[in-house]
């Protein structure tokens, strides 16, 4: 996922959109029974702030499919993260323009990770299962004796 600066100057415009589709490492979540499916959608839009710099903002889109951490039934869930990032040449402290282009990877990765849900819920109610029987609480009542 590489945005071209000398092309966008090249062009005159000091901003471009872009869309990419990007198949992400597979140990990118640390979920359980869960992976993200792919591919994950990014879009967005480029704008330059000087001759080896830029803010790249935009949405990155994806869904992540696995077993609920309570209930254990599979299930998925759709993400929709925003973000506003400034390239530079030489950043120590950020996100880099090298050879004037911008590698959106990296972000997209951060930015993934540190949303990641520490759990993987069918349902922000999900009741779980019976820890006596293995009843899904959310589909019928427990009869077992260990209420």
């Amino acid at each position: 996922m590489i945005l071209d600066l000398r092309k966008l100057k090249r062009s005159g415009k000091d901003t471009e959109d872009f869309f990419f589709c990007y198949t992400p490492q597979e140990d990118l979540i640390e979920l359980p029974d869960a992976q993200i499916a792919v591919p994950i959608t990014i879009n967005g839009t480029v704008s330059l702030t000087g001759e080896h710099s830029a803010i790249v903002e935009g949405e990155v889109n994806y869904v992540i499919k696995g077993e609920c951490t309570r209930c254990l039934e599979n299930t998925e869930k759709t993400y929709l993260l925003e973000f506003n990032e400034s390239v530079e040449e030489n950043n120590l402290d950020g996100y880099s323009v090298k050879n004037d282009t911008i590698d959106l990877t990296k972000i997209v990765d951060d930015l993934i990770m540190i949303n990641s849900p520490i759990t993987f819920l069918c349902d922000e109610n999900c009741k779980g299962i019976c820890l006596g029987c293995g009843e899904n609480l959310n589909n019928s009542q427990c009869k077992c004796k260990n209420k």
